[in-house]
């Protein structure tokens, strides 16, 4: 059958199809015509579109339905904004046979058609015809679309290329499995391996019923371990907080985690190479999850007999064996992606305990065969223990006991352990490492050094910042200096960083000559030395935020249509972050540079350099801080700020904008001088009448406070007023000194009542003229009494006691009923009764 690579773009009065048939080459683009898509589309062709499962399938249909273009339009924004397209209503009872094949499928989660052509080397520029428009197309609107819409289509040209293999071995697959190729093609790796399991889904609720392996050899494993385990049996432990968890412990230099998701650990920053009298063996366990399920009789019970996957999996050895590739391979994606699907809820191959079974005894097998090695061989390392394997560095002379333990390991669990020996490595941790076997071949794993396509799980490719990665393999393999590497390079896509903004993000803009351009969320970016150009940003879609695209230079050229010259990438960047990497590899955290952060304060220091302004941006910071109140009024029921609320946000602020404040006392005036420290000429004054309190005095005439005790009192009170002075900080005297006299609200509208009597308006003639109603003598003693015993119980409250005095003016002004009320609640502070 021919391939036929194809594309859908839909606006609001226009629809294009482009098709290009890969045998000839030829394109065809149809424009608002449905009947010449009809007869454009053929039973003996595949169709393939990237996305085209989520997308262009449906807008296919729609097309081929006869939908006018405002109703394809209606379509296209039903898929856009988030919704299935099997679920569309317009769509709802049409049927249209088509052989569509995504090659998204099995493809990393978050991978963009844009991003793969980045990656590619492939122009990334993007059409400048709005989406959205809301009017038919211009003929050179038209003409434009037509191209880029080409451009996408020679991308799904060039991943089939790229995955023919793939593609073969899922071919291959469908047809073992009784299934024609289009089929096969258009099912996802997990799907096709449950077809040929021939798996009926059945519901388990057994989950967490894990029963571990006889053959486990218990006494190598740490009862933390098991105990760590055990917790599955504990069903008031959630299934979420259960299977997120981890278990940490060392072996050793080496820490280990165990989990739900698989066994890893590693010694990081770890250098070596061989030696006369010491070696580093690697024992990997060959086809380790496979032989899991059928050895310990983990299958999936959703198969007719766990000797379906038996068979197949002895096949595909067998296939191996015999140069029998196309088989081989075939079989190895069922293989290696049945473990997957025990997991998957949504394939008909799900079995969580089977699942769960496998993880778990994986992880115990390995940790016991690596706890028997370290306790059994003295001075041995385990260098790294990962899903299937482990690597150990000991003495050359104890390599016959290492080999030893190995065997009855695989004697006793069944597995096949493969060896291999390393001469040199040099490990960041267990996902970034770089190894030298005996003859030069050099194996790498890890983001920092591996680049191209992935070699192994869902499609991913990544050839940004390759030239880093490039440097750092010759630095640690070769002891070639990075420098080397990364000037001597001449291959511009080498130097290329993809910048993507990510499907959260509604747009990103690019800083020029300190201004905002929009710009695509993909972008093929290199660093430059011309400082005219900035960083790219991100604006997210839900908050307008914004956030710098991460790991850029600070000075970015965009070069999404290959218009660049070597001579323009700034090389030091690069340079800079392969040392930086190798320092990573090595432990090295860069030094703390003590250089200014860019802060407010600095902003505000900048521009206000006059004392006045500095003030007023003072009394703003302080207004913002929302500075609590810690004082109590006499009635214990409203708040007022003491000295200690205001001093340390206060001289803060003023350190922060550029002030300081220095008070002075007379016997009668009390000033604060607010002074600009960057010109101690400029300062603004704040004055305020100064009485010093008199001593309080006890009921037996003598004095329960001193002079000294009532100065200092005195300039407490003042310092804290004249703080609110320069600070501007408003208090109600109603919160801080109302005694309960005068106090106001807000009055009810008056009644209307009948005239006074002549008694009454004696009455009240009699109110007006008496005296006020001041506290006696008596009970102005009761209070000075209480007052001391607050003093000598707590000093800490001698600033409440002063304020007290100040605000009865030396206790010659209270009332008989707040006076009373003060001593109950004084008495009730020293029987604990109120706080």
């Amino acid at each position: 059958m021919r391939l036929i690579s194809y594309d859908c773009e839909v606006f609001a009065y226009d629809w294009l199809v482009t098709l290009k048939d890969k045998e000839t080459g030829v394109y065809t683009c149809i424009w608002n015509d449905n009947e010449a898509l009809k007869m454009a589309l053929s039973d003996d062709c595949i169709y393939v579109g990237f996305n085209s499962k989520h997308y262009d399938q449906y807008i296919i249909k729609a097309i081929a339905a006869g939908f006018a273009p405002e109703e394809i339009k209606k379509v296209n924004d039903f898929i856009i904004a988030g919704g299935q397209g099997w679920q569309c209503p317009l769509l709802d009872g049409i049927y249209f046979r088509f052989s569509n094949v995504d090659i998204r499928d099995d493809t990393q989660q978050g991978l963009s058609l844009k991003a793969i052509e980045g990656h590619l080397g492939m122009s990334v520029k993007e059409s400048s015809v709005p989406f959205d428009i809301d009017r038919p197309l211009t003929p050179e609107e038209k003409a434009e679309t037509e191209f880029y819409c080409k451009h996408d289509v020679d991308t799904a040209e060039r991943l089939i290329d790229i995955r023919k293999d793939y593609l073969k071995n899922k071919i291959n697959l469908g047809r073992l499995a009784g299934l024609d190729e289009v089929k096969a093609m258009g099912m996802t790796n997990a799907k096709l391996t449950a077809a040929m399991l021939k798996a009926t889904k059945k519901p388990h609720d057994d989950e967490r019923k894990y029963v571990y392996p006889d053959n486990l050899r218990k006494e190598y494993i740490p009862p933390e371990v098991f105990a760590f385990f055990d917790r599955m049996y504990d069903l008031s432990i959630s299934d979420s907080e259960l299977f997120k968890g981890k278990f940490n412990l060392n072996i050793g230099e080496c820490p280990v985690t165990l989990g739900y998701g698989g066994i890893h650990g590693a010694i990081p920053n770890f250098f070596w190479e061989e030696t006369k009298d010491r070696g580093i063996w690697n024992e990997d366990v060959g086809s380790y999850y496979p032989h899991l399920c059928t050895i310990n009789g983990y299958t999936s019970r959703n198969i007719p007999s766990p000797q379906i996957y038996e068979d197949i999996l002895d096949r595909r050895m067998k296939a191996k064996a015999a140069g029998d590739k196309h088989t081989a391979n075939a079989l190895k994606l069922v293989c290696n992606t049945t473990y997957g699907c025990l997991l998957n809820q949504y394939n008909d191959l799900y079995d969580p305990l089977m699942g769960r079974s496998v993880c778990i005894s994986g992880q115990l097998y390995l940790l016991e065969l690596a706890e028997h090695c370290y306790q059994e061989i003295e001075g041995l390392r385990i260098v790294q223990l990962n899903t299937d394997g482990i690597m150990v560095e000991c003495d050359k002379k104890d390599y016959d006991t290492l080999t030893a333990i190995c065997a009855e390991w695989q004697s006793r669990t069944g597995f096949d352990l493969e060896e291999d020996t390393v001469v040199k490595i040099a490990q960041k941790d267990v996902n970034n490492y770089v190894e030298v076997q005996p003859g030069g071949k050099a194996k790498a794993k890890g983001g920092y050094l591996v680049k191209g396509i992935a070699p192994a799980g869902a499609f991913n490719i990544n050839n940004s910042c390759v030239i880093v990665a490039t440097a750092l393999k010759e630095f640690f393999v070769n002891g070639a200096p990075v420098e080397d590497t990364i000037n001597s390079c001449d291959d511009i896509f080498q130097f290329q960083i993809i910048a993507k903004a990510g499907a959260k993000y509604r747009e990103a803009y690019h800083v020029v000559d300190g201004e905002k351009q929009s710009v695509q969320k993909v972008n093929r970016v290199y660093a430059t030395a011309d400082e005219r150009y900035g960083k790219i940003f991100k604006v997210k879609a839900e908050d307008d935020s914004e956030a710098k695209i991460d790991s850029l230079p600070e000075h970015c050229i965009i070069d999404n249509d290959n218009e660049l010259s070597i001579d323009e990438v700034d090389r030091s960047f690069y340079i800079a972050m392969a040392k930086k990497r190798v320092d990573d590899f090595k432990g090295i955290k860069p030094e703390k540079t003590k250089k200014p952060r860019r802060t407010k304060k600095m902003a505000t220091t900048t521009k206000t350099t006059n004392v006045y302004q500095k003030l007023l941006t003072a009394r703003a910071k302080f207004l913002e801080a929302n500075v609590e109140k810690t004082g109590k009024n006499m009635h214990l029921s409203f708040k007022y700020f003491e000295l200690e609320d205001i001093v340390p946000t206060a001289i803060r602020i003023f350190n922060e904008v550029g002030l300081i404040p220095v008070v002075n006392f007379t016997a009668d005036v009390a000033t604060m001088n607010i002074i600009n420290t960057d010109n101690p000429e400029e300062s603004v004054p704040f004055v305020a009448p100064f009485n010093q309190i008199a001593p309080i005095v006890s009921n037996a005439g003598k004095q329960a406070t001193n002079e000294m005790q009532a100065l200092g009192s005195s300039i407490t009170y003042m310092r804290r007023y004249l703080y609110m002075i320069a600070l501007d900080i408003c208090e109600s005297d109603s919160i801080d000194a109302n005694l309960g006299n005068g106090e106001t609200a807000s009055a009810p509208a008056a009644e209307k009542k009948a005239p006074a009597t002549p008694e009454q308006r004696q009455e009240v003639k009699e109110n007006l003229t008496a005296p006020a109603d001041n506290a006696s003598a008596l009970q102005i003693k009761g209070l000075k009494a209480v007052l001391k015993k607050l003093k000598d119980a707590d000093p800490s409250k001698e600033e409440l006691i002063a304020n007290i005095a100040v605000q009865t003016k030396g206790f010659t002004e209270i009332s008989k009923s707040d006076c009373e009320t003060l001593i109950q609640k004084i008495t009730a502070m020293l029987e604990g009764g109120a706080k």
